[in-house]
């Protein structure tokens, strides 16, 4: 711990803090603070020895990234909640602060790839043909070879395997995970992965309560199994810890980092749905695609406080695979295509030139969150087939 969190000179005291030895950080919790407290607080880093490193405000909300050679802070200062959260610890990897430049030779695409079970996979394909992946569903043969024939059908000629920008995991539930370990371990000579990315809590200790048996024991060993993978099968790539307010610059998109479990700490987090990263994409075109992931009910209501109309995007990918929501929510991202994860619940139908997406509601009861998207979103997709988007007109791409 660098002494300045140690010191009874910081500016403010914080009401709750989080030890995490595990991942050799701490997160602090300030309540009734103002646009004022957070400047204060910057300034009494930058007199500690600390430099910027970024600095943005995104709906009224701010986030600040300070940094020495062996440490660095995170800000996140969110008016509507007169909150403000500060994460530090060890230095570790950033994204860089200025956009990309290599070269262009397509359009960015989004696709939802086809799965046989449940789970969440979706591929962005980036302007340099290197590609993003956002979690993968649970494993399975089928899928996994899926995946790796796809990437390799869709990457460049001139790249003698499929380039993997960054692969970012929600969460360490195995309908996002567990493809990707798995990929990993079968195929990690067959690609070339730059980074990984992803936020876990230490699920060792009383944070999150488990509401099913065996189940906390299992989220630690997807989240150590995550670990040691990278670590032993790719000591060289990246591995960046997420916070609200980053961006990643990529080839012809950017990814902001919109919520993670830090954001709503200390409040009670039933199961590991609640520690669960949101993401927007933003394209070179102008289009932006959400990826809820598995933000569980709170969560939601929370983004659209923050964020308000910040918030609106061209795509969303359903928050929990259809089966949680918001209409606050859901009407300020006001998308034009939804992605459903693969549903146990939800069919496809035709209706005249349109695809549509149906729920059955028997299973949870007629949700009115999900009402509201087919009564208002345009277009409808689920993982029942693999679909894609051209990023730039939101036309599908064959």
């Amino acid at each position: 711990m660098h002494p300045f969190f140690a010191s009874s000179a910081t500016p403010l005291k914080p009401c709750d803090r989080h030890s995490n030895p595990y991942h050799g950080r701490e997160v602090l919790r300030f309540a009734e603070t103002t646009t004022e407290d957070f400047t204060r607080y910057c300034t009494a880093l930058e007199t500690a020895g600390f430099a910027l490193y970024f600095k943005r405000t995104l709906a009224e909300n701010q986030f600040a990234t300070y940094t020495t050679p062996l440490f660095q802070a995170h800000l996140a200062f969110y008016p509507a909640l007169g909150e403000m959260r500060v994460t530090h610890g060890s230095r570790s990897f950033l994204p860089p602060t200025e956009p990309c430049t290599a070269r262009p030779i397509q359009t960015p695409t989004l696709t939802q790839i086809k799965l046989s079970d449940i789970g969440q996979s979706d591929i962005i394909q980036l302007a340099d043909g290197s590609f993003l992946l956002i979690d993968g569903g649970v494993d399975n043969e089928v899928d996994r070879a899926y995946l790796l024939d796809f990437l390799y059908e869709k990457k460049p000629a001139h790249h003698e395997k499929p380039r993997i920008a960054a692969w970012l995991i929600s969460h360490a539930h195995n309908d996002h995970i567990h493809l990707c370990q798995e990929f990993l371990l079968f195929y990690a000579d067959r690609v070339e992965v730059e980074l990984f990315g992803y936020d876990f809590p230490d699920f060792s200790d009383d944070m999150v309560t488990f509401t099913k048996v065996g189940q906390q024991g299992r989220t630690i060993r997807w989240q150590n199994r995550m670990r040691d993978i990278t670590r032993e099968l790719f000591p060289l790539s990246k591995r960046w810890e997420m916070h609200s307010g980053e961006t990643l610059h990529l080839p012809g998109c950017d990814v902001d980092v919109m919520f993670g479990w830090e954001d709503y700490w200390p409040q009670e987090m039933l199961g590991v749905n609640a520690t669960a990263c949101s993401l927007r994409l933003r394209f070179e075109g102008g289009k932006t695609a959400f990826f809820a992931t598995d933000a569980w009910f709170a969560l939601c209501d929370q983004m659209a406080l923050m964020y308000g109309d910040e918030l609106k995007s061209d795509v969303l990918q359903v928050s929990h695979h259809g089966s949680v929501g918001s209409i606050p929510f859901h009407e300020r991202i006001d998308p034009e295509v939804v992605l459903w994860a693969y549903p146990l619940d939800i069919v496809q139908t035709e209706k005249a030139d349109a695809t549509t997406v149906e729920r059955l509601y028997e299973r949870f009861g007629k949700h009115p969150y999900c009402t509201w998207l087919l009564e208002h979103a345009k277009r409808h997709y689920h993982h029942s087939e693999t679909v894609t988007l051209d990023m730039k007109t939101l036309e599908i791409v064959p």
